[in-house]
């Protein structure tokens, strides 16, 4: 397999700049570009050609799907919000849910925190929120995941696309 790249964000809530901005910055230049929900647009917005989205608990408009699970060469990756899997309370659903979609990597948001975690083989990302970061870390940030044959690398950039160190991680495949 050759190297993957993706990108990933979550919870713009209303900021569609943002989104257009980090879009603009790496389509076409990566393997994939996701956004993991409560953006607050509509799912029909031309913003979204070439983004795979799904709906967060802000999200309103019935077109958004609630999971995703997009296949690329190599890797397997399932898409959600979380918060239909009770994230704020427990991970044992979100890990069913990867699980069950056979994935490699499991993408979430809604906590507004950034983070990086392995469980069941399986790497958990929320790339935290391009809006209203929460928690010990308060930098409006995104996720660039980096996937070879061996490993799973995750750096998280903030808003001037600049590494946010003291978050990577690397994950053994």
């Amino acid at each position: 397999m050759a190297e993957l790249t993706l990108i990933v964000m979550s919870d713009s809530h209303t900021d569609k700049a943002v989104v257009e901005k980090i879009k603009a910055r790496y389509q076409g230049k990566v393997d994939a570009i996701f956004h993991n929900g409560d953006s607050e647009l509509s799912a029909n917005d031309p913003v979204w050609q070439g983004i795979h989205v799904v709906r967060g608990n802000c999200d309103y408009d019935s077109d958004y799907q609630d999971d995703n699970i997009v296949t690329l060469p190599g890797l397997t990756v399932a898409q959600t919000h979380g918060h239909l899997y009770h994230i704020n309370f427990m991970w044992n659903r979100l890990v069913y849910f990867a699980q069950e979609a056979q994935a490699d990597i499991c993408l979430y948001g809604h906590l507004h925190r950034a983070a990086a975690w392995q469980e069941e083989g399986i790497v958990f990302v929320n790339p935290g929120s391009v809006l209203q970061p929460r928690g010990d870390i308060n930098e409006k940030l995104y996720a660039l995941i980096k996937v070879t044959d061996t490993s799973i690398k995750v750096d998280f950039l903030d808003l001037n696309h600049q590494v946010y160190p003291s978050l990577s991680q690397e994950f053994s495949r």
